[in-house]
């Protein structure tokens, strides 16, 4: 432990202000150079100081001193990523400035200062988050040293430079080239600086209050910004309204690159996306697509008060960051449009949380973190969905006091920095409850309990049981200091449609709660409107009543109660064949996210059916989803009427006719589909896009391919390019799927699209094994596009190979060619695979015994 926590810097020198001057001119060079000026606090008097700095060359380091440049000695330390930098003479208590002169080359990785191109123009782009300031300029480059920044930048004349401040001012610099000098930042840390350089165009300003909001773009998509802008707009207004407190920056720039590892960036005032995450044209962008950019903008706009203005200390508490702009962001859409039922796609999110969750190598959502890397492997789903779920169970325990105790908090450590500690105090002073007690337990250990419910034999009480669950692990004793505090609430269900809500606390391992006057009797979900972070597990016979009851439901009861009891069945806690009996009696959902969670445990059986059963016993299951979920009258992809809603729930139906039932009317309709929108995007409606090019490509061959490859490289919008992309992975022809996995090799391919290529490759019901030996082939040349964060998504996708000699080599080949920021991937991968095949084992004969009756 101490070992490691020296890889810290030492608290007793500070940045106070960083003043960093770059030139750069990413058209004709990749490479950059730069100063930076940082004026630093000394507790007590040193020599020798140590910050962070790699990857890059040092030409000059020293320090100011009456008036000179005095220079220092540098030491290079590599396996800390930092120089110490030897001074002339004892310096402090007090202030003092050190100076540094610097060169690099602009990365391929999407790291630091990196290179992307768009067509023929080329840039210049950060991405400092979590650990990569270091690799741009020296600096303190932790969350807790914060300083003021002032920034200028050199460039060719006509290129665009965007930072975190207005620009003050531009100036001639040597022949053909202007220097571009922003105001100074409020106090930041070093991973929320941002700077774009290149051939940008910029939207029209709308503002909120004082702060003009703008979408940048490459050239030749100023149609696509409209969304985004009205989406900001709405978002931040709705944000000062909730803190309190106006937009902390004198500007918002949202920033659409051409290239990008994450979803988005919320750096201070310039908001890095991935283009799909805030372009779209609205009159082909289907509803997910559109809910998608609204919620990341929403999201990431969140962070300018819970990340920015107040950061963690360290990255342990990452948390405080992004769980609650998880969870803020759906707060705010709900608001902005209440019919998009926004509060769906965040129940999908607490879904994929849940089961990454009841894997032995989970970990927590406050997680110690000790290293760069490992701070780069919490990016994942515990640290913002389980941590969102569990903000948004404690913001409903709480009340109106959750939002008066985080606005005590942001105001009391504006501009600073703070522990899980500073939070819980904030909302215990405004609440008088003790948080800690309520929420500690959630945060700081790993995994969630399953609530098992058992009505009494008359049906006038209920007992709630809970202990730990874990995929792979048969119940045994539970131990008291293992259990959670559950704000428990369930939903009695009567014949007629009218229901009750029950609620209790299950504190201890158990507990029995009377049921209200009027619901004797009548079964009771265990988790109204999913409120609670648990697996709630009833009785076979209690299911399939609920189940019989379910327009008692909400949509979001009803998806958890499908994922729920498909969780547990693939646990051995609950038999398959219940869960088998939801498929058809919940078959004529008209919600198109219900559908969306039962297609998804739909696709899974399907693949445990083609690879467990004989051909006959595929055909009847192929025949009964048919049944289910069909017939569809007329042209299927043709829908003239109707809601958003009601065109996605048919579009998920026909995945899963097209898909897993290969109905070949759906197929063949798909294909016809997918030429006229491949012709005319208009000429189909956005939510049956997917499905039909999917389907296409799955079924087709070389000239479709030819097609969706142009498409792809010359797609007027992100969202078409995408879609394209994903379809060229699809192919069953394995001639035309080695021909997709090519691209990632070469530079037609966006760095941060090769993890999704080759992720949907591996997906691929008809060549995961080849898309293996593709990655495991060209892995020296992939891991050297792929960023820290995407090379875990290609880890999470290989399960999909399903097989034990696939585990043994998937384990050899991460054990030859370690990846430090994916260790937990891999042990979680390989811990799937082992569940995939236990599940296998089990259901062969439930399958069997259900496909014969």
């Amino acid at each position: 432990m101490s070992a490691r926590r020296a890889k810290r810097l030492t608290a007793d020198v500070r940045p106070i202000e960083v003043d960093l001057h770059l030139e750069v001119d990413p058209e004709r060079d990749d490479t950059f150079s730069g100063s930076v000026r940082i004026e630093i606090e000394l507790e007590r008097a040193k020599r020798q100081i140590e910050l962070h700095a790699t990857e890059i060359d040092i030409s000059r380091a020293g320090i100011v001193q009456g008036g000179e440049i005095l220079p220092g000695t540098i030491t290079v330390v590599p396996e800390r990523e930092t120089v110490k930098v030897r001074l002339p003479a004892l310096q402090g208590p007090g202030r003092c400035t050190l100076v540094f002169a610097f060169n690099g080359r602009l990365r391929s990785d999407l790291k630091g200062f990196y290179h992307a191109a768009s067509g023929r123009h080329r840039y210049a782009l950060t991405q400092l988050a979590a650990t990569h300031a270091r690799r741009m300029f020296p600096c303190f480059d932790e969350p807790a040293m914060k300083a003021a920044y002032k920034v200028s930048v050199t460039t060719r004349k006509g290129l665009t430079v965007l930072s975190n401040q207005p620009a003050e001012r531009v100036e001639p610099a040597r022949r053909g080239f202007v220097t571009h000098h922003f105001s100074r930042t409020p106090r930041l840390s070093s991973y929320l600086v941002a700077i774009a350089v290149g051939r940008f165009e910029g939207s029209r300003t709308v503002r909120v209050g004082k702060t003009p909001i703008r979408v940048w773009h490459t050239p030749g998509k100023a149609a696509l910004t409209p969304f985004a802008l009205r989406a900001a707009k709405a978002s931040l207004a709705r944000l000062e309204k909730w803190f309190g407190l106006a937009h902390p920056y004198q500007k918002l720039d949202l920033i659409a690159v051409p290239d990008f590892e994450f979803g988005a960036m919320e750096n201070a005032g310039a908001v890095f996306f991935r283009e799909t995450a805030l372009l779209l044209d609205e009159t082909t962008a289907s509803p997910a697509e559109r809910h998608r950019v609204a919620e990341v903008v929403a999201h990431e706009l969140s962070h300018m008060w819970f990340g920015n203005l107040v950061t963690m200390a360290w990255w342990d508490d990452l948390w405080l960051n992004e769980s609650f702009a998880t969870w803020m962001a759906f707060q705010v859409i709900d608001d902005w449009k209440p019919g998009w039922g926004i509060w769906r796609e965040f129940q999908d999110g607490t879904a994929t949380a849940l089961r990454f969750d009841a894997l032995a190598d989970t970990h927590p959502v406050y997680c110690e973190v000790h290293d760069v890397d490992a701070a780069t492997e919490n990016f994942d789903v515990i640290t913002y969905e389980k941590g969102a779920a569990i903000v948004r169970m404690l913001a409903t325990t709480l009340g109106p006091d959750f939002r008066r105790g985080v606005r005590r908090y942001i105001r009391a450590h504006c501009e600073g920095n703070t522990v899980a500690a500073d939070l819980w105090q904030a909302l215990g002073e405004a609440s008088g409850r003790d948080v800690l007690r309520m929420a500690g337990a959630w945060i700081e250990r790993p995994g969630h309990p399953i609530v098992e419910l058992t009505r009494s034999r008359d049906g006038g009480r209920i007992q709630l049981a809970q202990r730990p669950f874990r995929m792979g692990r048969r119940r045994g004793a539970v131990d008291p200091e293992s259990l959670w505090p559950v704000p428990w609430a369930g939903r009695a269900l009567s014949a007629s449609g009218r229901t009750r809500r029950i609620e209790a606390t299950l504190a201890r391992s158990r507990t029995r709660v009377d049921v209200p006057a009027g619901t004797k009797g009548q079964p009771v979900y265990g988790n109204a409107n999913q409120g609670g972070f648990f697996r709630t597990l009833h009785a076979p016979e209690e299911l399939a009543e609920i189940a019989s009851r379910a327009s008692g439901l909400t949509a979001i009861e009803r998806m958890g109660l499908i994922d729920d009891a498909w969780a547990l069945a693939r646990a051995g806690e609950l038999p398959l064949v219940a869960f088998l009996e939801l498929i058809p009696a919940i078959g004529a959902e008209t919600d198109p996210a219900v559908l969306r969670t039962l297609a998804g445990a739909v696709h899974a059986l399907s693949d445990d059916v083609r690879h467990l059963l004989e051909a006959e016993a595929i055909a009847i299951w192929r025949k009964r989803l048919q049944q289910i979920f069909g017939p569809l009258r007329g042209d299927p992809f043709e829908m003239r009427r109707g809601s958003d809603d009601s065109r996605d729930a048919r579009a998920q139906r026909l995945g899963i006719l097209g898909a897993d039932a290969a109905c070949p009317l759906v197929i063949e309709a798909a294909k016809q589909a997918c030429r006229r929108y491949l012709a005319r995007p208009a000429s189909l409606h956005p939510a049956f896009a997917d499905v039909a090019v999917s389907l296409a490509a799955e079924h087709g061959h070389a000239a479709l391919f030819d097609r969706l490859e142009r498409t792809w490289r010359t797609a007027s919008t992100p969202q078409l390019a995408r879609r394209a992309l994903m379809a060229l992975a699809g192919f069953r022809d394995a001639e035309l799927h080695d021909r997709a996995l090519a691209h990632t090799l070469g530079p037609e391919l966006a760095s941060g699209d090769v993890a999704i290529v080759l992720v949907r490759g591996l997906s691929n019901p008809h060549n995961p094994e080849r898309t293996w030996r593709f990655i495991k082939c060209h892995w020296s040349a992939l891991e050297k596009r792929i960023g820290g964060m995407l090379v875990t998504r290609i880890i999470d996708a290989t399960p999909a190979l399903a097989t034990a000699a696939a585990r043994r080599d998937v384990a050899a080949f991460f054990q030859a060619h370690p990846v430090p920021t994916g260790e937990r991937a891999i042990r979680q991968a390989l811990e799937r695979f082992e569940l995939i095949a236990a599940f296998r084992r089990r259901a062969a004969p439930e399958l069997r015994a259900w496909l014969s009756t």
